[in-house]
């Protein structure tokens, strides 16, 4: 093996005088080395690096080869993985000690080594959600089971990799930031439903910067249809609460619910507003089962919250409704819409899904005063009126942002 003199020694200028300004260990990785080095023997280099860091390097008989470097202020740690990663080398630090082998080396070691377990008492996450990415990263012997019951990881695996677990979980069980879901079940008249200041002709669903317009219709071959549904946002600086309260005073609107639910961020919120109604069918022997089915308006909310305090939300509602018809058994026909879609919007912002028209249809008796009251000519002043009132089902959906820091007190 030919070395190249001048080059160590060029090596050695630089690390020496650093090595002797700290004679302690660099437990941190914090001291930055510079190297410059062509085909020099890698246990040479690897000796340079532990007299710089003070640390305790350990190189088995099979790490050999030269090996060419040009690093400039990287952490020492960086500069001995990057060596070590060119020439197909592993290093394990057990006890404050860095042994260098060979990949097959250390596979084998870790199946002769005696296993340990470990419990981890996780506080803010689920522990049958971190059980599925621990074990992913678990050794051949190695398994781990989680209790619901306390919440917690049992794992057991070998001593290494328990460390590297243990510092994997603590970076996760960390508390989340949570959204307060608002919402309002409204049935506005129709014809007033377009009065309360929102942006329903915004379209572009593939940018979600931007106000959105959505359409799921539905085509279930009976007379009027439950609906469609149509996604819009309020305008800035609309007071729902204001317009709604004065469209309940002219009797032309009416909250049916105003639920509210307070949920992690990328969790699943359900809110349903309505009945369950009983039917009655038969199983496959015959005998008569009653069923219920949701007749509601149905909302399925996950938020996620973005760097920039933003809500992504994933929007499903549902609306179902009893149809004014039956079957030719005399059946019940249920009306459903359904539509899902994914919105961003600012926090505090008001997502509004309507389009689902009800229409009620009636008559009504129209007299004239005293005239038809005659006998025999009575019946020529009154007649008959038929009515239709139709209604719209409004959904307002409005996130608010609980921060991390907040929703861990």
């Amino acid at each position: 093996m030919k070395y190249r003199l001048p080059i160590f020694l060029l090596l050695s200028m630089i690390l020496l005088p650093l090595a002797m300004q700290a004679q302690d260990r660099d437990r941190g990785y914090e001291r930055r080395i510079s190297m410059n080095v062509e085909q020099a023997d890698i246990r040479t280099v690897l000796r340079s690096i532990a007299e710089f860091s003070g640390t305790n390097i350990v190189a088995g008989s099979e790490v050999t080869g030269p090996v060419t470097v040009l690093l400039n202020n990287v952490p020492w740690r960086e500069a001995l993985d990057n060596v070590l990663k060119i020439n197909d080398f592993v290093s394990v630090e057990e006890n404050g000690v860095i042994r260098v082998t060979t990949h097959k080396d250390i596979a084998n070691a870790a199946k002769l080594e005696a296993l340990e377990t470990q419990i981890f008492n996780i506080e803010y996450a689920r522990a049958d959600q971190l059980r599925d990415v621990t074990s992913k990263l678990l050794t051949e012997r190695g398994k781990v089971q989680s209790d619901v019951r306390a919440n917690a990881l049992i794992i057991t695996d070998i001593p290494n990799v328990l460390a590297d677990l243990g510092r994997i979980v603590k970076d996760l069980d960390k508390p989340t930031a949570q959204v307060l879901i608002e919402a309002k079940i409204v049935q506005v008249d129709h014809s007033r439903s377009r009065e309360l200041g929102i942006n329903w002709t915004a379209g572009n669903l593939s940018n979600p910067l931007a106000n959105t317009r959505a359409g799921g219709n539905v085509d279930l071959g009976v007379k009027d249809p439950t609906g469609s549904f149509t996604l819009g946002k309020l305008e800035n600086g609309a007071n729902i609460n204001a317009m709604l309260s004065a469209l309940e005073d002219e009797k032309h609107a009416e909250v049916l619910s105003q639920p509210s639910v307070l949920i992690n961020d990328n969790e699943l919120a359900t809110i349903i507003s309505g009945k369950r109604i009983p039917i009655n069918t038969l199983d496959l022997s015959g005998n008569l089962v009653t069923r219920f089915y949701d007749v509601a308006v149905k909302l399925n909310v996950t938020p996620h919250i973005n760097p920039n305090n933003e809500v992504l939300m994933t929007l499903n509602p549902e609306v179902a409704d009893l149809s004014g018809e039956s079957t030719v058994a005399g059946g019940i026909i249920i009306l459903t819409s359904e539509v899902r879609t994914t919105l961003l919007v600012k926090d505090g912002e008001t997502v509004v899904i309507g389009g689902v028209i009800r229409s009620k249809q009636g008559s009504t008796d129209r007299r004239v005063p005293l005239l038809h009251a005659i006998p025999l000519f009575g019946r020529l002043f009154e007649y008959t009126v038929d009515t239709e009132d139709k209604s719209e089902i409004l959904v307002f959906v409005t996130p608010h942002v609980i921060p991390a820091e907040m929703a861990s007190k």
